[in-house]
């Protein structure tokens, strides 16, 4: 082209989209290959042997005890969750065993069973019906 020759606006950006779109899907195929190529390299291992990870190890010591606490803090968990089921269940069994033992002390606190336990000791059931006193006029001394 020469100086002189018409040149379409247009053009000129379809032409520089059309660039643009093709380094982003050249930057995206380059990502997704490293990304690839890092995968590969951690399955065999290679990373152990560069300077990178010695100079993250710190990092890497950081990460395993947060592995270790979040293993433990599931078996503490499981056990406590086992606890709690043990303990309703215990609860439930104390909970008839008290119904159970209510019921029966209900049936031999009445009138005729403390009667007939107290019959050999000389102690006997009243026969007249129990009355109120009632007082007519209250006086009260104050004692001084």
């Amino acid at each position: 082209m020469s100086a002189n020759e018409f040149v379409d606006k247009e053009e000129v950006d379809a032409r520089e989209t059309l660039k643009a779109v093709k380094e982003k899907k050249k930057a995206a195929k380059k990502e997704v290959t490293q990304s690839k190529r890092t995968f590969v390299q951690i399955m065999n291992g290679e990373f152990l042997s560069r300077d990178n990870f010695v100079a993250n190890l710190p990092y890497v010591f950081f990460l395993g005890l947060l592995l270790v606490v979040l293993i433990g803090w599931g078996y503490y968990a499981e056990t406590v969750t086992k606890r709690e089921v043990t303990l309703e269940k215990e609860l439930g069994e104390l909970n008839s065993e008290y119904s159970t033992l209510a019921s029966t002390y209900n049936a031999a606190r009445g009138r005729r069973p403390v009667a007939q336990k107290l019959i050999g000791t000389g102690v006997a059931e009243s026969l007249t019906s129990p009355r109120k006193i009632r007082v007519k006029k209250y006086v009260f001394n104050s004692g001084r």
